[in-house]
C-alpha cells in the first residue's frame, strides 16, 4: 500500500497540469481600459451600437459559430430563458430536458412558466437520447432542450427528425460547447436557437455572461426584445411592446469577450490535439475508456473531458475509490454534472412556492411528481461510471497527457492496494 499517495506515498503529479484558468493578458487590459476611458459602459450609449464592444462580440461570436444573429445577455441561465420565450414557450407547455445536465437547464424552463420533463441520456456519450425524447412527447410539448453536455454535440440529425415530426422547437443548451461543430456547423446555429454561457469556468469566459444564437430572424427579434425591456428596434426608447426584463450584457463583459474570442480557436485546437492523443493511449489501460465521439462531430470544443470507468474490468474496485486515488495523486478528477437533475431538492421536495405555479396552472391540467422520475442510464452513469477532467487540463503540452497516463497506470499496477484501502475505509465508515 506504500506506493499510493492515498496511503501516504508522494503523489505522481507534483506540479499542476495544463494552465491556470482563465487565460488573459494585455488584450483584455487594453480593451477594458478603452471602455473605462470612453465613459460609455453600456452599449446603448453608442451612436452605432453594432460597433460597441457588445455589438462586436455578438457579431463575431455568432460568425464563429456559423449563426446569423447573436444577442448577448447577462448570463447563460437567462440566455436559455430568453431563448425559450423566443420560440413561444408559455404557461401550460412542456419542455423535454435531459437528466444529465446542470440544474439551470431545467430551472430556465420553470422561469418561462413551463414544465420540465426529464428523459434519459445516451450511455455512449451522456447527451440526450433522441429515442427517449420521442417517447416523452405529448400534446403539451412545445420544445426540446438538448444539452451539448461537456461540449459534445447531441445527435442533431435524430433530434431534428423528431422535432419536425411532432412540430416542436429545439432550443439547444450550448453552455458547454463553444467551438463545437456538428457536420461542419457550429452549435447554436443548427436548431431554432441555442443559448451559451460565459461564466468563469467556461471555455470562453466573461466572468458572467451569455448569448443566444439563431439563424431565424423572428426568433432573434423576439429574444432581442425580451432582453431589452420589450423594446423594438427603430421605435421610441420609452416604447415597450412585450412583458420582458433587462438582461443586457455590459460593455465590460463585451470587451473581455472580444479578447477571449481571439484565443478560442487556438485553444480548441490544443484541447482536441491533446485529447486525441490521450484517448488513443487510454486503450492500453483496461478499465478506462473515452466516451463515444460521433464521426459527425467535426470539431469538439469540450468543457469537460469525460471518460468511463468499468469496475468489472478493474478488479471490482468502486468508481469513487478511483476518484479519491486520482485526486490524491494530483490528478483532478470528478463526475461532472452527471448527478441526475431531478434529484435536486427543488424537484424532490416540489419547492415551487406558495401557489405551486407553474404546475397548478389551469392551462396545464396535469399532475407531476418528480419523486417518481427514474432514468436508469443516468443513475448508473453517475453512481458507477462517470469520470471527467476540466478543459484547462488540456491546454498544456502533450507531456501532461503522459502524466495523466502515468497516474492511471500506477493505479492499474496497485489494484490490490486500492482494494485493501477500499475495504479498510468501508470498515471504518461502518464502525
Amino acid at each position: 500500500m506504500g506506493n499510493l499517495a492515498l496511503t501516504g506515498a508522494p503523489p505522481a503529479i507534483a506540479a499542476p497540469l495544463g494552465v491556470s484558468w482563465p487565460v488573459f493578458g494585455e488584450e483584455e487590459q487594453d480593451l477594458l481600459q478603452g471602455v473605462l476611458q470612453s465613459g460609455i459602459w453600456w452599449r446603448g450609449g453608442h451612436a452605432d451600437q453594432d460597433e460597441s464592444q457588445v455589438g462586436r462580440f455578438e457579431r463575431d461570436f455568432a460568425a464563429f459559430q456559423d449563426a446569423k444573429y447573436g444577442i448577448a445577455v447577462a448570463n447563460g441561465t437567462v440566455a436559455l430563458e430568453a431563448a425559450l420565450r423566443a420560440v413561444g414557450v408559455e404557461a401550460g407547455d412542456e419542455v423535454i430536458v435531459p437528466a444529465v445536465t446542470f440544474v439551470a437547464t431545467a430551472t430556465a424552463v420553470l422561469q418561462a412558466n413551463a414544465i420540465p420533463i426529464f428523459v434519459d441520456c445516451d450511455p455512449r456519450n451522456y447527451t440526450i437520447d433522441p429515442h427517449a425524447v420521442a417517447t416523452a412527447i405529448t400534446s403539451k410539448t412545445r420544445a426540446v432542450m438538448p444539452v451539448d453536455y461537456g461540449g459534445m454535440p447531441c445527435d442533431m440529425d435524430a433530434l431534428q427528425a423528431v422535432a419536425a415530426k411532432h412540430d416542436v422547437a429545439i432550443v439547444s443548451d450550448c453552455a458547454h460547447s463553444h467551438g463545437s461543430q456538428w457536420q461542419g456547423v457550429g452549435t447554436g446555429a443548427i436548431a431554432d436557437c441555442g443559448g451559451f454561457s460565459f461564466q468563469m469556468g467556461k471555455t470562453l469566459t466573461t466572468g458572467e455572461g451569455g448569448m443566444i444564437l439563431t439563424n431565424r430572424e423572428e426568433v432573434a427579434a423576439r429574444a432581442s426584445s425580451y432582453h431589452n425591456i420589450g423594446r423594438y428596434p427603430g421605435r421610441p426608447f420609452y416604447e415597450h411592446h412585450i412583458p420582458s426584463t433587462n438582461i443586457r450584457m455590459t460593455e465590460w463583459q463585451g470587451a473581455i469577450g472580444n479578447a477571449q474570442l481571439a484565443r478560442l480557436a487556438g485553444q480548441t485546437a490544443t484541447r482536441e490535439r491533446n485529447v486525441t492523443y490521450l484517448s488513443q493511449e487510454l486503450d492500453g489501460i483496461d478499465g478506462f475508456a473515452p466516451i463515444f465521439r460521433d464521426p459527425r462531430v467535426t470539431r469538439w470544443g469540450f468543457y469537460f473531458w469525460h471518460f468511463k470507468y468499468h469496475g468489472a474490468r478493474f478488479g471490482g474496485i468502486k468508481r469513487d475509490t478511483i476518484i479519491k486515488a486520482c485526486n490524491a495523486e494530483g490528478l483532478r478528477v470528478h463526475t461532472g454534472h452527471t448527478h441526475p437533475v431531478y434529484r435536486n431538492p427543488i424537484f424532490q421536495e416540489m419547492n415551487f412556492g406558495r401557489t405551486g405555479h407553474p404546475f397548478t396552472c389551469s392551462l396545464y391540467g396535469k399532475e407531476v411528481d418528480y419523486r417518481q422520475v427514474y432514468c436508469p442510464e443516468s443513475e448508473r452513469i453517475y453512481a458507477e461510471e462517470a469520470l471527467c477532467m476540466p478543459h484547462a487540463t488540456f491546454l498544456g503540452p502533450q507531456s501532461d497527457m503522459d502524466r495523466i497516463l502515468d497516474v492511471l497506470h500506477k493505479l492499474e499496477r496497485n489494484q490490490d492496494a486500492l482494494r485493501a484501502w477500499e475495504c479498510e475505509n468501508q470498515t471504518d465508515a461502518a464502525s
